[in-house]
């Protein structure tokens, strides 16, 4: 269900893939590949391990299995099944041994991710909140490393309580507490804050110096009423990341929190900067995003550019760079059918320059309202081999356009 949350910054020859939710993966224009789960379960979260040519998925029957994406056809070197407990939550920090899953039960495991065996080091639920706490605190939403020390875990659980562990001395650092469930949480650069985004449309910003209350609530689309009380509840705020600039303010980028009096609204991503809140309707229900930054490093100034968005049946790329944050011209043809087929003609051994012709012109008729940046997933290596020949298959659609494609390979 997850884009990767580390392919920001990746190297050319690393950057290879996004997955979508059919485990579909796509690098620049013409990479492409397909591999699913022989389980047939839906994929729950994706974690790549930067630099290494290899993924962690976790799937719906509580499985983890890990990736070998350096081969021709990308096969799973391991597979670890959890019988007892259900995975909610997975964290891989970067350039780590350590995986860390959170559990339906409220508990974290640690996965080698060398050997993919679980480890005997457990986050007991019940270590892990106040002793004096007796209600189960609900399933771990949320697992992340901080950006200052590795060493220390911030675990989010469902009902509102956020513990930062010292994986070292086995013991809590700091508890906090809010009254309205958790949907997610995300770090400052400096590690000296985190946000969190709740079931009632708020965003709740803390300090690890005064961990008793936030200090600074928000409901970004709530009206302030009338008699001067806080305002309304919107909708759950289903994900927020918080990026950091080094020249400018910082960005926070969230999926749902609209006010429930938009009925007829459709799903929509906001993204603050500053004081501006720019609002971007969605054709379809937002599955997840994903802020592509400069750096993988979490301690650093992120400055984000774009914003992966995996809808439920597109995929979209919002440019951060431009003021108007316009969308870039997907180079990948993900739904043939956007107007019906009426009629197909297949093409083989094509003159050789006519294809490369094609490509050309239709770089030049680029649509209207769309980021004049390139693609910005760059990874991944297409070459037609030394078994093909140009092949072209030509579409044409009931709106009365004809559509090219390149066939070869």
């Amino acid at each position: 269900m997850l884009i990767p949350s580390e392919l920001a910054g990746l190297p050319e020859a690393v950057n290879v893939r996004i997955l979508d939710f059919d485990g579909n993966r796509l690098g620049r224009p013409g990479v492409d590949c397909y591999c699913q789960h022989e389980s047939g379960a839906a994929v729950l979260q994706l974690q790549f391990l930067i630099n290494e040519g290899a993924l962690v998925s976790a799937s719906a029957d509580d499985a983890l299995h890990l990736w070998n994406l350096r081969q021709k056809r990308p096969a799973i070197l391991h597979s670890l099944k959890f019988n007892r407990e259900r995975i909610t939550y997975c964290h891989l920090p970067f350039q780590s041994k350590w995986l860390y899953v959170g559990t339906e039960r409220g508990n974290t495991h640690i996965v080698n991710i060398e050997s993919f065996i679980l480890s005997g080091y457990v986050i007991m639920w019940n270590k892990a909140i106040e002793l004096s706490t007796k209600t189960h605190p609900g399933p771990v939403v949320h697992l992340s490393d901080s950006p200052r020390d590795e060493g220390k875990l911030l675990i989010g659980y469902e009902n509102g309580t956020v513990v930062l562990w010292d994986l070292r001395s086995k013991r809590a650092d700091l508890r906090a507490y809010y009254d309205e469930a958790i949907h997610s949480v995300a770090w400052h650069h400096e590690g000296k804050q985190f946000m969190c985004s709740h079931s009632d449309g708020s965003l709740t910003l803390w300090n690890l110096k005064s961990p008793n209350r936030p200090f600074q609530t928000t409901i970004p689309h709530g009206k302030i009423q009338r008699d001067g009380k806080k305002p309304e509840s919107c909708k759950p705020i289903l994900k927020v990341e918080y990026k950091t600039c080094k020249n400018s303010e910082p960005f926070v980028i969230f999926s749902g929190g609209l006010s429930y009096d938009k009925a007829c609204r459709r799903p929509s991503l906001t993204i603050m900067h500053g004081k501006a809140i720019t609002v971007l309707e969605m054709d379809h229900p937002i599955v997840d995003f994903l802020t592509l930054c400069e750096t993988p490093y979490p301690n650093e100034f992120q400055e984000p550019y774009a914003v992966v968005v995996l809808l439920e049946k597109d995929l979209i790329v919002v440019d951060l760079t431009q003021s108007n944050f316009p969308i870039f011209e997907n180079p990948y043809p993900i739904d043939i059918h956007e107007s019906p087929v009426t009629c197909t003609e297949y093409f083989a051994d094509c003159p050789p320059d006519l294809i490369p012709v094609l490509y050309s012109v239709g770089a030049k008729h680029k649509k209207q309202g769309y980021s004049n940046k390139e693609w910005p997933i760059s990874g991944g290596a297409w070459n037609l081999g030394a078994q093909t020949y140009p092949e072209i298959i030509i579409t044409g659609h009931a709106d009365g356009s004809v559509k090219f494609w390149d066939a070869s390979a």
